[in-house]
């Protein structure tokens, strides 16, 4: 048992670890190339999502890149994007990532009639604010007669 709970604790705190090692922005030494690469340990083919933020001078520009990683593939350039004649990049800032488990099952989505609920309380909820508010200017012009 105590075997189990180990070996649990040490897959929590390495799984953050390896969900920052499925992708990477490289800036290239000319300042002006950024290098998307990405690393797929599951046995189907990944969709990676990764926007990368750049500082450039006075701001941040954002470099985005999807594209499929093949099976298996380790450092595999996604994509290559060169700054604008004139431009540079300064460093990368950060970077989001969207690279999900191709195998595992897809997030539950609201359901159509849920939303239909919301929308019905938005709509109650905008009613009794109306109400409310025709109230007080009613309560309002009898204070003033």
């Amino acid at each position: 048992m105590k075997r189990l709970i180990g070996a649990v604790a040490v897959l929590v705190a390495a799984a953050p670890a390896f969900a920052a090692d499925v992708a990477t922005c490289t800036l290239g030494a000319d300042k002006r190339t950024v290098t998307v690469t990405a690393t797929n340990p599951y046995s189907k083919v990944m969709t990676c999502e990764v926007n990368c933020d750049m500082a450039i001078p006075n701001g941040i520009a954002t470099v985005v890149c999807v594209k499929p990683v093949p099976v298996g593939a380790k450092d595999f350039v996604m994509c290559t994007e060169i700054a604008a004649a004139g431009r540079l990049y300064t460093s990368v800032k950060g970077a989001s990532l969207n690279c999900p488990d191709p195998s595992a099952p897809p997030a539950a989505g609201k359901a159509e009639k849920e939303d239909d609920d919301d929308d019905a309380k938005a709509d109650e909820m905008m009613q009794k604010m109306l109400k409310q508010g025709q109230e007080f200017l009613d309560r309002q012009k009898q204070k003033q007669k």
